[in-house]
Order: structure tokens, then sequence, then C-alpha cells
């Protein structure tokens, strides 16, 4: 393979592993918890903080923990791979996580989002994704994971800015993004 070809198969991977980042992102924040699997190896592990298991265990924390979370948006900052090989690439990830969270009687670092009663808060987690990724039968993913916590912002959620005209963004399937897919007809 000449060099060419070597920078081309690079570029094409750190595209896929970019993507597959990115639908993490996705599925999270619309609550598509199939999508958040499908981006790790069935036998990988996640080390989440509060949460350190396989992925299994991991979808199930996930759910539970966002059902106190009115809306969330992950964006990813530097991502820096280190390829060891054709198929290992370590990766660092920045992210920052905003979350606005349901009425509720407070939250922590360990609980956010997961307490009933009393008022609403936002948070924003800035955090760094550290991965294996693997490369098996031809799709890169995740075969190991490890948040590292930078810092935490929890504060009371301020009233509504938004006007009854503003398409708002929710956690599901009526979420505009759907909308966008339902009409935009087979991809090419």
């Amino acid at each position: 393979m000449n060099e060419n070809d070597q920078f081309l198969q690079r570029l094409r991977a750190e595209d896929e592993i970019k993507h597959v980042l990115q639908l993490y992102c996705r599925g999270v924040d619309r609550r598509e918890f199939d999508l958040v699997r499908g981006v790790y190896h069935a036998d990988a592990m996640d080390y989440h903080g509060t949460y350190n298991g396989n992925i299994d265990g991991l979808i199930q924390w996930i759910t539970r923990r966002h059902e106190g979370v009115a809306q969330s948006m992950h964006l990813l900052g530097n991502c820096v791979i280190d390829w060891r090989g054709d198929d290992v690439a370590l990766v660092e990830t920045y992210c920052v996580a905003y979350q606005r969270l349901k009425p509720g009687d407070g939250a922590s670092p360990s609980n956010v989002g997961q307490k009933a009663g009393g008022s609403g808060q936002q948070t924003q987690v800035r955090c760094r994704f550290l991965d294996r990724f693997e490369k098996r039968e031809g799709a890169w993913k995740i075969a190991n994971r490890v948040v590292a916590y930078e810092s935490m912002l929890l504060e009371d959620a301020t009233e509504s800015q938004f006007t009854e005209e503003m398409r708002m963004a929710t956690r599901g399937r009526d979420d505009p993004l759907w909308g966008l897919i339902t009409h935009a007809g087979a991809p090419s």
C-alpha cells in the first residue's frame, strides 16, 4: 500500500470513529438507547463514574438516570486519535454535556436528575471520553471507555425565554429531528 492509500485509510477510519462518537451523543440526547448500544462492541466495558461495568448495565443505568432529564445536549470538542496498528485506536475526546433536569428536590453528581418534587435545575458536566476503539468485522466501535470528569456546574434553572412559536427539542420521537428524517425520504 502506498503512502496516499495509507493516508486515505487513516482519514476514513478517523471519520468513522468521530461518527461513532456523534452517534453516542445523539443516542443519549434523544433517548435512543439502541443507538447507544450500537456504538459499543458486545463485550465492551464502560467506566462512567457512578456506573462501571458492561454495556447491558450501562444502558439500564443511563435509562434510569435520564428519566429525570428533560433536555440533554452533548457537545464534542478536541478529539485526539493515537493509532495502535490498523485495528486499534486510543481516542481522547473532550465533552460538555448540558442538561435541564425535570423538577426535583435537588441533585448531586451521583444522582443528577433522579429525584422528584421541588424546583428544576440545570447542569453542565465537563469531561473527557477516553476510549479504546477496535475495528472488528469491518466496524469501528468502542471496546472500553473511561469518563474522566473535569468539573460540574449545578444551578437552579431559570424560567424559559422561549415563545410558543419556537420548536423545542424533546428527548423522544416528537423531536424535530424525526420530522426531518421522516420527510427527507430514503437516504441517497
